[in-house]
């Protein structure tokens, strides 16, 4: 018995390691105290290809080299639909400390003012735990002039794997409300399903309207099946007018089938003028030709308000729409005619 307990005594700190789960283990890269830094890891599915483009014709970018350490013509992101496989992380260090940080796809072309030091083996868990811990951090971003956090979050929601994905659902809950809309932000966009599904009772419950108004419109950038239902749903119950009408801003991006007769329903029966303003703008941002109808169809109601159907023409107004522009031409005929 007593050689038992002294074998006990002696596993005790390993099986302590040993129940500390992934994803809470501590960061543990072993990273100069100056310069650059940058290691790949697996990207999560569809991950866009981040990358730099010098000058923009037809919506069309043309690739650049990434200046990483800023400057007039530094980088700035797109990817252009392409998607990558693999994400490369760049730190820049100054005394031990991270002061600018930027996830790229693996294949983008970088340049820097000193040279890049490449980490080898580091895997998307490490990453993302090591990620994890410059979130928490407070400072900003000395090239991107915003906190690193924020680059974390972003750079995180690349990574593939548990550890990234339970992080990022962690600072949903976080007790910065900045963190949260990153947070929420990130999983929607590059998550897919279960980014979607961890935004949703965010977009519902978080105590501050503006989080939730974020999250509304994380979610309208999201392809998960339940963004409609979502939507319409906050835009018919949260006790927010200014998160209402984020949500029927967001439905009319989603460019969801159901988007015309959610948002006119919400024009009839909302009681805050705003919210109805809102509802009536988020139909003119639905695309071109359902926009034009579903902007007549508010003019044309009765039903509504002078001032609603007034607005419905302004927006009619603002489009280059040929069934729009016959229509103004038509209410003119009219009251002329009067």
């Amino acid at each position: 018995m007593n050689s038992l307990r002294r074998t006990l005594r002696t596993l005790a700190p390993a099986l302590a390691l040993l129940a500390i789960s992934p994803a809470s283990r501590p960061a543990d890269l072993q990273l100069p105290r100056e310069g650059w830094v940058s290691w790949q890891v697996p990207a999560v599915d569809g991950a866009p290809a981040w990358c730099c483009f010098s000058s923009w014709r037809n919506g069309k970018g043309t690739p650049a080299a990434c200046k990483l350490d800023g400057g007039p013509d530094g980088y700035s992101l797109g990817s252009h639909d392409k998607t990558t496989d693999s994400v490369r992380v760049y730190a820049r260090l100054a005394a031990g400390k991270v002061d600018t940080l930027q996830a790229l796809a693996a294949s983008c072309p970088v340049q820097t003012d000193t040279p890049i030091q490449d980490v080898a083996n580091v895997t998307a868990e490490d990453s993302a735990r090591w990620l994890t811990a410059q979130v928490k951090q407070s400072g900003n971003d000395a090239v991107a002039k915003r906190p690193i956090a924020e680059s974390a979050l972003a750079a995180l929601a690349m990574h593939r794997g548990d550890v990234a994905r339970d992080a990022l659902a962690g600072f949903t809950r976080d007790s910065r409300a900045e963190t949260r809309k990153w947070s929420v932000f990130w999983l929607a966009m590059l998550r897919g399903n279960e980014g979607a599904d961890l935004v949703s009772p965010v977009m519902f419950n978080d105590p501050e309207p503006q989080v939730r108004k974020d999250a509304a419109f994380a979610m309208s950038q999201s392809k998960a099946p339940r963004v409609t239902a979502d939507l319409i749903r906050l835009g018919n119950t949260d006790k927010s007018g200014e998160v209402r009408g984020q949500a029927w801003f967001g439905l009319a991006l989603s460019e969801a089938v159901e988007a015309e007769a959610a948002i006119i329903a919400a024009l009839k029966k909302d009681a805050d003028d705003d919210v109805r303003e809102q509802a009536i703008f988020a139909l003119s941002q639905l695309p071109d030709e359902r926009a034009t109808r579903a902007l007549i169809k508010v003019a044309e109601d009765r039903s509504l308000s002078r001032d609603h159907r007034k607005k419905a023409v302004f927006w009619l107004s603002q489009s280059e729409s040929a069934e729009a522009q016959a229509y103004l031409e038509k209410v003119l005929t009219r009251a002329a005619a009067n």
